[in-house]
């Protein structure tokens, strides 16, 4: 079956790229949200906070948030950090129950016959090296579950504290995932609001677009050719961090069988800065940056330039319906470049029958968009990307197009 002409999955591969593209601005109205509510930093902070809870020994909690690095990525005083490295918490962790072998000295009571007493720290030499006072750090505490976890970190790490501040990123990281997974359930009922309000508030009504693509190969065409171009400039983002991971990878093989610590490091730290900039221009933000603003004026702009058919006007149904009649007749003159009888006989009975089948319908798109968009941006695309992969498999190689001439 030749997928690359077919009708039925060009007119979804259009209606799903509309959703994508209007799905990045439910998508930045629910982060802004939940910044402005400060929804993202107090979730983060409470998980950690359950993630570092040791009942038995010190609020290692409290200690990561009060800790100079952490309070130092406040925004304000009054608004948690949005987002905590691996490495960063790693670092502040191993730092905090370091510092244990450090306060944990015992008070020494000094009397003598004359004078009053005195109170002496006791002196206790200090390990040099981090990973020998984190040792001692855990040695100090009492035993629980976190504390045994230490200990497990430690024992695989041996003498390497690069090998246990990765331990501890790994530990980190898994959790984050699922934390991620916690807080898109939690959002869930943000983007189901927000999505039913670029549904109302753009007036998108999915049957309608529906309709208007089956009957407009023009505007069905532009929205397919927008789509291809979107999807080649997202795979092209995703080759380029995938071929530095693998070299990335590729690197640390050969340094770790060879023992050559220092080979390649300057090469790797540029890789490294590479893919971090990568990430951070990918990953979704918090907070509404310019970047993210030129995006969405970006996407909206793409949506006037095709002729989409949404928005409210007072020609286009619903608005349309308490119009007068010569209004309706103008605007149906220059509705669409492509005035097919088909489109013109049924924008006319749309947007001037007000009976109840079509205002069921209309209500009807309202829901349906409404509920697509909650599903957020990075869905949507990637259900584009799985389009427009079924579409090019069906596509004729230029070499066989010349033979069969």
């Amino acid at each position: 079956m030749n997928f690359a002409d077919n009708n039925i999955l060009l007119i979804l591969l259009s209606l799903v790229f509309i959703y994508a593209v209007l799905s990045i601005l439910v998508s930045i109205l629910t982060e802004a949200w939940s910044y402005y509510s400060k929804t993202r930093g107090t979730f983060l902070k409470d998980s950690i906070y359950k993630l570092l809870k040791d009942p038995l020994n010190k609020d290692y909690g409290y200690l990561f948030y009060n800790h100079v690095t952490i309070d130092g990525l406040k925004s304000a005083r009054d608004k948690q950090t949005q987002y905590i490295s691996s490495r960063m918490f790693a670092e502040v962790l191993v730092d905090i129950i370091s510092q244990q072998a450090v306060h944990n000295r015992k008070i020494n009571v000094v009397t003598s016959e004359d004078g009053p007493k005195k109170y002496q720290l006791e002196e206790v030499p200090l390990p040099e090296t981090m990973i020998q006072r984190f040792q001692l750090g855990v040695s100090q505490m009492n035993t629980s579950q976190f504390s045994d976890l230490m200990q497990s970190f430690l024992d695989k790490s041996g003498t390497d504290y690069d090998k246990l501040k990765t331990h501890i990123e790994q530990w980190y990281n898994d959790y984050m995932d699922r934390v991620s997974g916690w807080y898109k359930t939690k959002q869930r009922t943000k983007f189901r609001v927000f999505g039913f309000l670029v549904a109302i508030s753009l007036n998108v009504d999915s049957l309608h677009l529906l309709k208007v693509l089956s009957l407009d190969d023009n505007l069905k065409n532009r929205m397919v050719e927008s789509a291809e171009r979107t999807v080649e400039n997202l795979e092209k983002d995703s080759t380029l961090r995938n071929d530095i991971s693998f070299i990335l990878k590729s690197v640390a093989i050969v340094k770790d069988s060879s023992g050559n610590v220092t080979a390649g490091s300057v090469e790797v730290a540029r890789m490294q800065q590479v893919l971090k900039n990568l990430d951070s221009t990918s990953r979704l933000k918090s907070l509404i940056d310019k970047k993210e603003l030129h995006e969405l004026d970006s996407a909206m702009n793409m949506v006037s330039e095709l002729n989409v058919p949404i928005g409210w006007s007072k020609t286009v149904a619903p608005l349309s319906w308490f119009a007068d009649e010569p209004a309706k007749e103008v605007h149906l003159a220059t509705i669409h470049d492509s005035k097919t009888p088909g489109l013109l006989a049924y924008l006319a009975h749309r947007n001037s029958s007000t009976d109840f089948s079509n205002i069921f319908k209309y209500i009807l798109g309202i829901v349906i968009s409404g509920v697509s968009l909650s599903f957020g941006a990075p869905f949507w695309f990637e259900i584009l990307t799985k389009f427009v992969n079924i579409r090019r498999s069906g596509k004729i190689p230029q070499g066989d197009k010349s033979s069969k001439s």
